[in-house]
């Protein structure tokens, strides 16, 4: 399919900082309201952020059939997570886990808002 328009979704995710603190020894994380958040008001908490992301991928294919591209990493097992800068703004605590970028711009933190990333997706597919 060449010149396609194509959507990139990525998610960038620490999925143990908020339960035992960020492996990647910055120490931020545990205890922290953003961890009591994830455990007590969030009825998706108990869903991994990975098991959303799959979930994504579904409802964007579905909805934009071979045209968005979706990838989950985990920055702490991730060979590449040291080297990017994703890593160092959820060990920094400047913004909560996950990180949602569309084509590599950073659009949403703390939660993978199915509905509102697919609007987006719509959007950067209609203005390609």
């Amino acid at each position: 399919m060449t010149g396609a328009k194509m959507v990139e979704v990525v998610i960038y995710d620490t999925p143990t900082a908020a339960s035992s603190g960020c492996s990647c020894g910055c120490g931020h994380h545990q205890g922290t309201a953003q961890a009591h958040e994830h455990e007590h008001g969030d009825p998706l908490a108990k869903v991994s952020m990975e098991m959303q992301a799959k979930a994504l991928a579904m409802t964007l294919e579905a909805a934009f059939p071979g045209r968005v591209k979706v990838e989950y990493i985990n920055v702490l097992q991730d060979p590449r997570g040291p080297s990017l800068p994703q890593t160092s703004l959820l060990c920094s605590l400047a913004y909560p886990t996950p990180l949602v970028y569309l084509n590599g711009r950073g659009r949403f933190a703390g939660a993978i808002p199915a509905e509102r990333i697919r609007e987006e997706v719509g959007r950067l597919l209609s203005e390609q």
